[in-house]
């Protein structure tokens, strides 16, 4: 028994997601652990999930009438001095104010409080190991709300665009949250509803599975945990984001691109024996005493041939 639970992998919605869509990205965030930007989108996100897992608390319903009263964050000073200081730290400018303004008020509005149940915990934690099929899941889910005969798994959303395609009909997040559900609250049926921030007419997309489909997503889980168990540098250069026409937008849409492409130096914190402790972009490392602070360099992605110095050629033309 020791020894199989040793094999199972720690997996995650976001975990699988990315080793679908590029390889090369799951080696860097799993493995190798070189540090990456973040972009705004996910910031606001963070933000906005600060924002209404306060609000939920009880003790906090007149910031959250005042709002509503308003319409507005500013209706409360408590929030809004909150969300302008957690902006700063995390260094978004001003222009992103009126975006979180907008998309908390969405939050807020759609079934905030779970008017037809109960909320059983905000930001509910899951972590569920099971041996057949072999796979070990862990998780968070924003609100679950608890009704007579359903779960409804409420999960917030701050991308610009919603779901569609494959990425609808067979949402491994979704699956995840399900299959989650399942376990922890047997006699309900899950429904999971994301919730998009930045759509305040239609924000809700919602989904179902069955019992045949929330099983054979446990055998998925028993393939990808045996992938991820020989998972090597070799694996991480099998599946580029760019070689595949659904997913090569990963590699650069709109003014943003993937962090992992172009090569950057960075700084790693090692302890007494040479093993790295964290890594960081900026050198901001709290308690170095006892530990070495050492520059590192990022070479890119391999499959982006880097330009020399003084070359203007746009490595994107490839993706219009």
């Amino acid at each position: 028994m020791a020894q199989e639970t040793k094999n199972l992998k720690v997996l995650s919605a976001s975990r699988i997601k990315t080793l679908e869509t590029c390889s090369w990205v799951y080696w860097n965030n799993y493995h190798t652990k070189v540090p990456q930007s973040q972009n705004d989108g996910a910031l606001r996100g963070t933000i906005c999930h600060t924002v209404f897992e306060l609000l939920l608390n009880k003790r906090h319903l007149k910031n959250y009438n005042r709002i509503i009263k308003k319409n507005a964050i500013d209706g409360d000073k408590g929030v809004d001095v909150l969300v302008k200081k957690l902006a700063k730290k995390v260094k978004l400018d001003d222009s992103n104010y009126k975006l979180l303004n907008d998309m908390i008020l969405v939050g807020l509005k759609h079934d905030f409080f779970g008017e037809h149940g109960d909320i059983v915990k905000p930001e509910y934690s899951f972590n569920i190991e099971s041996q057949e099929p072999k796979y070990h899941i862990r998780g968070f889910i924003d609100k679950p709300i608890k009704t007579k005969k359903e779960m409804h798994i409420i999960d917030y959303k701050s991308s610009k665009y919603k779901f569609r395609g494959d990425d609808l009909e067979a949402n491994i997040q979704a699956m995840m949250y399900s299959l989650a559900s399942k376990k922890l609250w047997p006699k309900l049926k899950p429904i999971v509803k994301f919730l998009f921030l930045r759509f305040p007419k239609q924000p809700i997309q919602e989904l179902t599975f069955t019992d045949e489909q929330i099983t054979g997503f446990e055998h998925y889980l028993e393939h990808i945990n045996d992938y991820v168990n020989k998972f090597d540098e070799n694996s991480a250069k099998a599946n580029f984001a760019i070689d595949n026409e659904k997913n090569k937008w990963m590699c650069k849409v709109g003014g943003w691109k993937c962090p992992y492409k172009d090569p950057y130096e960075y700084y790693v914190k090692l302890n007494d024996k040479g093993e790295v402790v964290e890594t960081s972009l900026e050198n901001n490392f709290k308690d170095i005493k006892g530990f070495k602070i050492e520059t590192r360099k990022y070479e890119g992605c391999p499959k982006w041939p880097q330009l020399k110095q003084g070359e203007n050629h746009d490595a994107f033309a490839d993706l219009n």
